[in-house]
């Protein structure tokens, strides 16, 4: 007799299989609900946004009660991925919520502390901090240094982030918690990639290119060359190069001049320019220079010899107040 055939699996209703689709979506979407919190922070002001924090941060509060976070953070961790910390905005500061009358006075003296002298034994301490444009930038820095035998440079930079958006990543309250637990002696910075945006304050809406925007912007600006100054002494703030996007060129320009006077009313704070340095011989853009492919296809963010060619820039600068020769 032959054996019986074996039962055959019957399959799925169409019901349970979109019920388990949406189990498996909404799992999915709560291991990655802090990922998703911060692309919906990133967002410019608008609908959209609005919508997308409205669906992100329930999702995100729910993923941290159930600690279903933990997950994410700990594959970040091990492959060296790291996101803005939530909790950096932990100091109080000012620049969510009020709009200052004026730009803060500097708390700099006119007269500057002469650096010490720099050794083989005792390298200077320098931090690199900004966006995404010293993400190559400061690397190159960082090896030009070592090449002089006395500078120790450490780059701390975060993609997305800058001056006109502290609801998503704020700088100055990050830097107030860092810097005192830190040596350094000076700051390289480098922002404004993803500045030139509308920006809202306290219920009221500041759109780029007005002189309420700029007058905000110098305000967050200036507050970050204080807080800065509060814990090292020296400062070089780097400009933005040419674009490609004469609108991006345009809005460089504007967040240059902010930057370039705000150093000026602090004698420790060093404005670099590197609009030059990234013009052709007729002084337009062009991704290639010397020979040499300089910007990415994005026409904004530098290569690797993009960041050398800033970072030979920057270095005499530096090195002309503490004491040593460049490479």
């Amino acid at each position: 007799m032959a054996a019986p055939a074996p039962p055959q699996p019957r399959p799925l209703a169409a019901g349970h299989v979109l019920v388990a689709m949406v189990i498996a979506l909404l799992g999915g979407a709560l291991l990655n609900a802090q990922a998703i919190l911060r692309t919906a922070q990133q967002q410019e002001l608008g609908t959209g946004r609005s919508v997308a924090l409205a669906f992100a941060e329930p999702l995100a509060a729910m993923s941290e009660a159930l600690l279903l976070d933990s997950p994410r953070a700990a594959i970040d961790e091990a492959l060296g991925r790291e996101a803005p910390r939530r909790d950096v905005t932990a100091v109080p500061t000012t620049t969510t919520s009020t709009v200052p009358d004026a730009n803060p006075a500097a708390t700099t003296t006119t007269t500057i502390p002469r650096p010490r002298e720099v050794t083989a034994g005792a390298p200077l301490q320098l931090l690199i901090v900004g966006d995404s444009f010293a993400e190559l930038f400061g690397p190159a820095l960082v090896n030009r240094g070592a090449d002089t035998g006395v500078v120790d440079a450490v780059v701390d930079f975060r993609f997305i982030s800058g001056l006109s958006r502290p609801d998503y990543f704020d700088w100055p309250a990050y830097l107030r918690g860092e810097l005192p637990t830190e040596d350094y002696e000076a700051v390289v910075v480098i922002f404004g990639g993803n500045d030139a945006q509308d920006v809202a304050v306290g219920g009221e809406r500041f759109d780029v290119g007005t002189q309420a925007w700029i007058d905000l912007y110098a305000i967050r600006v200036a507050e970050l060359m204080d807080v800065l100054l509060e814990h090292t002494k020296r400062v070089y703030w780097v400009g933005l190069p040419i674009m490609e996007s004469d609108a991006f060129t345009a809005n460089a320009v504007m967040m240059n001049s902010v930057y370039e006077s705000e150093a000026v009313e602090r004698p420790a704070v060093s404005y670099i320019s590197s609009f030059e340095l990234f013009q052709d011989e007729n002084g337009d853009y062009n991704a290639y220079l010397d020979g040499k492919h300089m910007r990415y296809a994005d026409g904004a963010h530098f290569t690797w010899n993009g960041g050398y060619r800033l970072a030979d820039e920057v270095l005499p600068a530096i090195g002309e107040d503490w004491g040593f020769s460049a490479p």
